[in-house]
């Protein structure tokens, strides 16, 4: 079958195709145009012709791989049907021939005339009758290969197909497997969220607790301090006192200290007069 295919070389792009060449004279009646718009159009038109040459040179491979598929197909067809063919010939062959095979396979031996009874000279036009009617040719033969051509490549892509099912059923088994597993790790990061918001609480309260005993601490202390100060206070006012009765009392007893004086001072002179007077 001749089939006429697009060249596989085809998709390639010659890179001179999009450049076309431009006359070096322009007319006098035409304004400059700026050089950043011209580059700007130039990129437009070049993004869209590579799109487009894209999206043909997808359509082109796609048509190719259809029309490759259908002449190996076609191949595979005239192939089934050639080897089946010469199958049933074959077998035809054998069937047509088979004294002939066996006489020839089998060693010779000397021929002894056999005596036939009635019964066996009339069965031997009936086999001779149905032998004949298995030698004819059947009319529905290449029919029948046709049919067994598409039954071969039937069986053939429903076994592809169950390989192919076979694959996607390991996908699917390793997507449950997956999605098992997924689930087994959600509910134990589940379960360790819960505990570590059950720790975070018990820290919380924990901290609340040691503020506490912080606050009740401190205000035990202030509370020592206060009295400690209290009485500090109370001893420096007892020490003033004291020191203040001490300096009087100190004062009272150089007070006495020179009255005594004063007073042994006149005594003497007291006697010194009283002497003299006696004298």
């Amino acid at each position: 079958m001749d089939i006429s295919v697009p060249s596989r070389f085809s998709c390639l792009k010659i890179e001179d195709e999009d450049f076309k060449p431009v006359s070096g004279r322009k007319k006098s009646d035409k304004k400059p145009v700026n050089s950043t718009s011209a580059a700007k159009k130039t990129t437009h038109k070049t993004t869209q012709s590579k799109k487009k040459n894209k999206t043909k040179d997808t359509k082109q491979w796609e048509e190719w791989k259809q029309k490759d598929n259908e002449i190996v197909n076609d191949h595979y067809e005239q192939d089934l049907q050639h080897a089946i063919l010469q199958s049933k010939l074959a077998f035809e062959k054998e069937k047509k021939h088979p004294a002939v095979l066996q006489i020839s396979d089998q060693p010779q031996k000397k021929k002894k005339n056999k005596t036939m009874s009635l019964d066996q000279f009339l069965e031997k036009p009936k086999v001779e009758i149905e032998s004949e009617e298995g030698n004819k040719e059947d009319p529905n033969f290449f029919d029948n290969i046709k049919e067994s051509v598409k039954s071969e490549i039937t069986k053939e892509s429903v076994k592809a197909k169950r390989k192919e099912r076979e694959i996607n059923i390991d996908e699917v088994i390793s997507i449950a497997q997956m999605q098992e597993k997924l689930e087994k790790e959600k509910a134990n990061n589940a379960i360790l969220t819960k505990e570590l918001n059950e720790a975070k609480i018990e820290i919380a309260s924990v901290k609340k607790r040691n503020s506490t005993l912080c606050s009740m601490l401190s205000q035990g202390e202030m509370k020592d301090k206060a009295a400690v100060l209290l009485e500090l206070e109370k001893l420096t006012l007892v020490k003033e006192e004291l020191t203040e009765e001490v300096s009087r009392l100190y004062k009272l007893l150089e007070q006495e200290r020179s009255k005594s004086g004063n007073n042994q001072e006149n005594h003497k002179n007291k006697d010194k007069v009283q002497k003299k007077k006696k004298n």
